[in-house]
């Protein structure tokens, strides 16, 4: 199976070994790095190779979502797994809106944590049911515009975690309408984009995670 590394950003040394112990009982992840600070956690993301970064928004020197912000001008191909204390709205639609792909609380439970890093490494989103029910709210939708059967099923899917061109697959769709009927969605409901998408879904739908 192919390996997962995994790059912790944390300053809490407990945490830190929690995690390292946790990633080492794992035989398809390897943990290739501990950050204490954001600028220790930029250098490593930028030098080493990590597939997953585990990333504490409240780092010290400079915090996770600058460091993100970075990254994403930078267009590192390091996928970021946001696991931290900070579940208000703004610094959950912050992360999001700057390609986190997951976000959990920090005191959820081990077993969610390795799906999260699992699914994130495939290139999915990820985030807890905890986090959809926080930050999206009851949607507003546009008055007499309810989603057709079609975009039900395609929001489920994207709830589960697929992407546009997997969704087109399952349904024998092309990939362009899976994107159109995404848009849709997102318009019907005042969403701003497919990581909110996938939270409105498991929450609207009871999914557990995607």
């Amino acid at each position: 199976m192919p390996l997962i590394k995994v790059l912790i950003a944390e300053d809490h040394a407990l945490l830190v070994d929690a995690l390292q112990m946790l990633l080492g009982t794992q035989p398809d992840m390897q943990c290739v790095g501990v950050a204490k600070d954001g600028e220790r956690a930029l250098a490593l993301a930028q030098s080493i190779e990590a597939d997953v970064l585990l990333l504490d928004l409240g780092l010290p020197r400079v915090d996770g979502l600058a460091v993100m912000e970075t990254l994403q001008r930078a267009r590192s191909p390091i996928k970021v797994l946001v696991v931290t204390a900070r579940l208000d709205q703004q610094s959950i639609r912050g992360a999001l809106a700057l390609g986190a792909a997951g976000y959990l609380p920090k005191d959820e439970d081990s077993d969610e944590l390795l799906l999260a890093i699992r699914r994130v490494a495939q290139g999915r989103r990820y985030i807890s049911a905890e986090i959809a029910q926080l930050f999206v709210p009851e949607a507003p939708r546009e008055p007499g515009s309810p989603l057709t059967r079609s975009e039900t099923t395609i929001l489920r899917l994207v709830g589960e975690g697929l992407t546009s061109k997997e969704i087109s697959l399952q349904l024998d769709i092309s990939e362009a309408t899976a994107r159109k009927h995404r848009e849709n969605i997102r318009r019907k409901l005042g969403i701003r984009n497919s990581a909110e998408m996938a939270a409105y879904a498991i929450r609207s739908q009871g999914l557990t995670g995607p």
